[in-house]
């Protein structure tokens, strides 16, 4: 025999060896799958303490759950020993349990038992279970040894575990306990881990629900021989016999449904560990629920809160939605990552910016009078506004002021540094209306850029900030340049802080002493709510509206946004409070009546300190040197009166428009007094101005319900306005108007001058175009 199988190796050696190593080949490189499992996994996402948070079911319509790390004790000696008792000391294949099946099935004339190691049977199941045959078989065995040369045992274990089923949809164990027992695999009982542990061996006959006689059964010999083996002591079988099995499926945790669909976009299939806190998360879902059932009446559906730690800049609860079962009202939409008019909300980073470049003061007045482009929220006007007020009051008028000093080019670029992405069209396309609204932000960098500018109070010696906060953990290495300095960061806090409130912002009281700064903005048409606050600890963002944009009076941010920031804040712990960064500082004379630098004819002054960048600001342009009769009364000149009577004083005054409004405000400021009679007046400019239409370019009669046109209302603001003033259309004379000076003209289509005396000859001139007379 050994002398034919010589001369049959040396007539087809060639062919042998060349067949032998097309084999070796293929056992070594291609004989198994590549990769092992290639269906698709759930996405999942963990809270900071590794608590379930939510779960997507997988393409193919199966809660398959990624493989975990390693296999939970309990539960593998469990499976092994209703499964594969030798797995960890068999190659792959057990020849005494291929022999025994071997003998069953040729007895009863079909397959019947399989002899399956559990490292073949993980063969099967990445193969997606193909036909029983012997040559199907045949192939599993070389592949299990192959798998086994390769893969330690617990790797292989886990791939079983992670990919056997467990009855209806639930493939996995991870799946399987959740679904079943609603805990993580690792925390099964012993009666838990055997209840799992027989059912990949018939799923489809056996699960929680089916056939439950059956499954007790088979729960309770596993058990036995756990018992009887020594796995498990006489206490210990006794208390896991007692336990009930499962029935109905759990619902898997929906705890944050909008960032498991949001992560589901760039990390499918993926286990993901958030920073997260669950219970925080929980605290503010139910916050959100029941400001909810408050907007329903008013039929706002929408709302978005995001909390962000200051320090470390994670993601601390994330809700992006209400919750609506039927989804009627776009609640899918995951808000907190969706462009939304921005309002009011980015007023702090220009304030902070020209703080920073010495173009403002804190105290600095700024004009706070009617303008065409954009009005006051409460449609009241101060003349001259504090900076600081400005902002704290939310005010549009001084920060469409503020940005035409500053160029809306040159914010456009700053917002960009600050964080933002969503502003893609050129400066001009925004113009000054990218101040009060005429862009997009999302709720998730607002939260970010207003993080950092507390962070840049907290270190004011660190120069980088994390740019992009995740909701995995934050990379020590991702940081960027953060363009405000430390100083000009502590004022706009300090200024969203300190300054009163106006009285429709209800409920700020209760939390000034918790050291909140905080901002409100409400976009055009009420269809934006927003509120942010920042403490030294967190960053609070909310968002109130309706997610299709519809517009509802009740979308306002002091009544909507805010109340729902202020629940928020009452669930964290705030014990810190901002100070003052110690450095970059330089001390400076303000003028105590405008807030400017002190000019020359300042009278009193304060001492303010302000970033060192800033240190050639705007001088005092209202304090004027007037000389005065000895009763000072009239002014006058050395032309009509002795020098040696005249009263010379220093005044602030402010612009005729300016003054108007702010002596409505401030009962004590007196405007410059007329000149004495005689007195020649040197085209003063000064004594009154048009305060309506403010640019006279064309202007549209409006129309009443019937249809007729209706009258323009001209008004005049003049600092003596007990004194007659003389209007005249195209140079004749309409009418004479004292104490109010308003008329109300109906010009005919076409251009026209306006012209305007007073007593003392001066007098102003304007053209106006009306348009739409017909």
């Amino acid at each position: 025999m050994f002398q034919r199988l010589k001369r049959f190796h040396q007539k087809y050696k060639i062919p042998i060896w060349t067949m032998f190593g097309i084999f070796f080949i293929w056992y070594l490189f291609f004989s198994l799958p590549k990769p092992l499992f290639k269906e698709e996994t759930s996405t999942l996402i963990y809270s900071e303490d590794n608590r379930l948070l939510g779960a997507t079911i997988s393409g193919d319509e199966q809660w398959r759950f990624p493989a975990n790390d390693s296999v939970p004790k309990r539960f593998e000696i469990c499976i092994t020993q209703f499964e594969d008792a030798y797995f960890r000391r068999h190659p792959g294949i057990n020849p005494v349990s291929l022999f025994r099946a071997l003998r069953q099935n040729l007895k009863s004339d079909g397959i019947v038992s399989g002899g399956s190691t559990i490292t073949m049977q993980t063969i099967r199941l990445a193969k997606q279970n193909p036909e029983r045959t012997y040559g199907q078989k045949f192939l599993e065995i070389i592949q299990a040894t192959r798998l086994e040369l390769t893969h330690s045992k617990d790797k292989i274990l886990n791939h079983y575990v992670s990919h056997a089923p467990f009855g209806g949809n639930v493939v996995g164990l991870d799946a399987a306990a959740w679904r079943y027992y609603a805990k993580s695999a690792h925390q099964l009982s012993w009666g838990e881990s055997a209840t799992l542990a027989v059912l990949p061996n018939a799923p489809s006959l056996i699960f929680p629900g089916k056939n439950q006689e059956l499954l007790l059964k088979k729960r309770n010999r596993l058990l036995k021989k756990l018992w009887e083996e020594k796995f498990i002591d006489k206490e210990d079988y006794d208390l896991a016999i007692l336990e009930p099995l499962p029935g109905k499926p759990n619902a898997l945790p929906e705890i944050a449904p909008h960032l498991l669909q949001t992560a589901l976009k760039t990390q499918k299939g993926k286990r993901l560990k958030t920073t997260l806190d669950a219970n925080l998360q929980e605290q503010v879902s139910l916050i959100v629920e029941n400001h909810k059932q408050q907007f329903l009446a008013n039929e706002i559906h929408n709302l978005a809160v995001l909390v962000l730690e200051i320090n470390s800049g994670n993601v601390k609860a994330y809700v992006g939605n209400t919750y609506d079962r039927y989804n009627a009202y776009s609640n899918q939409v995951d808000i907190i990552q969706a462009k939304r008019s921005s309002g009011s909300i980015l007023k702090p980073f220009l304030y902070a910016s020209m703080i920073q470049e010495g173009k403002l003061l804190p105290k600095m007045l700024l004009s706070d009078t009617p303008m065409e482009i954009t009005e006051n929220y409460e449609r009241n006007y101060s003349g001259a506004v504090p900076a600081d007020e400005a902002l704290a009051k939310s005010l549009n008028i001084p920060a469409v002021h503020m940005l035409e000093k500053y160029s809306v080019a040159k914010f456009h670029h700053q917002l960009k540094e600050f964080g933002f992405t969503t502003f893609t069209q050129t400066p001009k396309h925004y113009g000054l209306s990218l101040i009060v609204g005429g862009g997009e932000v999302t709720l998730w960098e607002l939260a970010q850029a207003y993080r950092n500018l507390a962070y840049r109070v907290l270190k004011p010696n660190q120069f980088v900030f994390n740019p992009n906060i995740g909701y995995l953990k934050n990379k020590e290495d991702d940081v960027k340049k953060y363009p405000l300095n430390a100083p000009s960061a502590y004022l706009t806090v300090k200024a969203l802080q300190e300054v009163a409130r106006p009285e429709s912002e209800t409920g700020w009281q209760v939390y000034s002493g918790k050291n909140i700064a905080w901002k409100t903005g409400t976009s055009h048409g009420f269809k934006d709510a927003w509120s942010v606050g920042i403490t030294p600890e967190y960053v609070v963002a909310v968002w109130v509206g309706n997610a299709d944009g519809e517009g509802r009076p009740g979308i306002i941010g002091v009544k909507a946004a805010a109340p729902v920031m202020f629940d928020v804040f009452g669930r964290l712990k705030l014990n810190s409070k901002f100070k003052q960064p110690e450095k970059n500082w330089i001390e400076v004379k303000t003028c105590k009546e405008s807030g400017y630098l002190l000019g020359e004819n300042c009278s009193t002054f304060n001492r303010t300190e302000i970033p060192s960048t800033a240190e050639n600001g705007p001088v005092c342009p209202y304090h004027q040197k007037i000389h005065l009769d000895k009763t000072k009364t009239f002014r006058v000149t050395n032309e009509c009166y002795p020098i040696s009577e005249m009263v010379t004083e220093n005044r602030f005054v402010l612009p005729p428009i300016e003054g108007y409004y702010f002596k409505k405000i401030h009962p004590d400021y007196q405007p410059v007094p007329n000149f004495m009679k005689g007195c020649l007046n040197y085209g003063d400019q000064n004594t009154f101005a048009f305060v309506y239409p403010k640019r006279f370019t064309n202007l549209y009669l409006p129309r009443d319900f019937s249809g007729e046109l209706q009258p323009v209302i001209f008004e005049i603001a003049y600092n003596q306005p007990e004194k007659s003033l003389f209007w005249y259309l195209d140079g004749k004379y309409v009418a004479t108007t004292q104490n109010i000076h308003k008329l109300a003209l109906k010009p005919e289509s076409g251009r026209h001058k306006i012209t305007v005396s007073d007593t003392e000859g001066n007098r102003i001139q304007k053209y106006i175009t009306i348009v739409n007379k017909e």
